[in-house]
């Protein structure tokens, strides 16, 4: 079996990613572990308009559950709220399974084929192409040789690391964990609430998504590795949360890890390319690697393609899908780690006391003008550059100091 181009994995990622090999003229395989496409899920399925339209992927209706979200509601750990509402829609919710799902057939509607459940065991370098090594459950063993293997494993790492990648630490990454509810109590459709607490979960926060006026995606990020016990006691002990789902009931719950400490500090080599979380293209605020980590597929996927054009898969040319990817991402998301950082860093009184500012300075127009899902660099330059400001950032001067050094 030969290919141009075998892309490991067929999540979003992975699927964008050959897509764009398979348009761009390259036979592209997908090669995916799990029999059913889509399963388990990945993400709450939150997607901005604006991200899906650059990806050219905006899902049919029969995918989405929510198609107005407006803004969201942002509650501190005392339980001030402060409400940010744009002036038209800004994001959707999807089924995030159909949602892989469609992006896989637009993939195979290009030329792409895709194998599963077939778990890539080894890639071996064989000159100047590479063996690429799958099993499945049941024994049967393929081998596969390729010009170019697009790597979009996800957070695990295992291939990535075979190949000589150095990855964050297991430690570094954020535990989540997600139930789906109905029959909610006090649930606006038209805002995603974003819950601050230390106490609940620990750098990084809680969420409602709602997929209706009584059925939401509920779920929390938190560097405890018990997240599902931590989701279950910020349910049961929280008092907005717990007053939102008395009498709910739950119809499954989802887990998972997120890579948050930002991208790697190289994403290719002879042969081969990182794309999505394995990559670290999500977003360190929020997790979220869906846009940022497509956009960033389609480059290496048009990179790919270009080198079987060229006959020339060499790290010296597919330097170019780093350096563009760099480009288009790179600042973005480094002023979302250092967000990331700084908030991490403050405790609960600290995030309260930020709250108060933010409320009391008349912060919320700016935020509602520069916030942006995705691109979340111009919000964090247009507060570091308030000066009313000041006063709380010299309060927190070390932590501040400290965010910006950090990793």
């Amino acid at each position: 079996m030969d290919y141009d181009v075998v892309v490991v994995g067929g999540s979003a990622n992975g699927a964008q990613a050959a897509r764009t090999a398979a348009s761009n003229g390259a036979k592209t395989l997908i090669i995916e572990e799990h029999g059913r496409l889509g399963y388990p899920e990945h993400c709450s399925g939150l997607f901005s308009y604006t991200g899906l339209e650059q990806l050219d992927s905006i899902p049919p209706s029969s995918m989405i559950f929510n198609d107005h979200i407006y803004g969201s509601r942002l509650i501190a750990p005392n339980g001030k709220t402060l409400t940010v509402r744009k002036n038209k829609k800004h994001a959707m919710v999807t089924d995030r399974a159909k949602f892989d799902q469609f992006l896989i057939e637009r993939a195979k509607s290009e030329g792409a084929e895709i194998l599963f459940p077939f778990r890539v065991r080894e890639i071996l370098r064989d000159n100047n192409s590479m063996r690429v090594f799958a099993s499945n459950k049941s024994g049967e063993s393929i081998e596969i040789e390729t010009k170019m293997a697009i790597i979009a494993e996800g957070v695990r790492g295992k291939l990535a690391r075979s190949l000589g990648f150095k990855l964050p630490e297991e430690k570094s990454r954020i535990f989540a964990a997600q139930v789906f509810m109905n029959d909610l109590n006090d649930i606006e459709s038209d805002l995603v609430e974003l819950y601050q607490t230390q106490k609940y979960a620990p750098n990084f926060f809680g969420w409602i998504i709602p997929m209706s006026e009584s059925s939401a995606k509920i779920g929390l990020g938190t560097s405890n590795p018990h997240a599902g016990k931590a989701l279950d006691k910020m349910l049961a002990e929280h008092p907005i949360l717990n007053q939102k789902v008395k009498g709910a009931t739950t119809s499954r719950k989802i887990a998972g890890k997120i890579p948050v400490t930002g991208p790697l500090k190289r994403t290719y080599d002879d042969n081969i390319l990182l794309v999505g979380d394995v990559a670290g293209q999500t977003k360190p605020t929020t997790g979220g690697g869906v846009i940022l980590g497509g956009i960033a597929a389609q480059i290496a996927g048009t990179v790919a393609a270009d080198a079987i054009k060229q006959n020339n898969p060499s790290k010296a040319f597919l330097h170019t899908y780093e350096k563009l990817w760099r480009k288009e991402l790179y600042k973005n998301l480094w002023y979302q780690r250092k967000v990331r950082n700084y908030i991490n860093n403050l405790s609960d009184n600290q995030m309260n006391e930020f709250f108060d500012r933010l409320e009391q300075k008349g912060l919320l127009t700016a935020i509602e003008s520069y916030g942006d899902v995705d691109n979340q660099a111009k919000l964090a330059i247009k507060l570091l550059r308030t000066i009313s400001l000041y006063p709380y950032y010299m309060k927190t001067s070390l932590k501040l100091l400290r965010a910006i050094v950090q990793k």
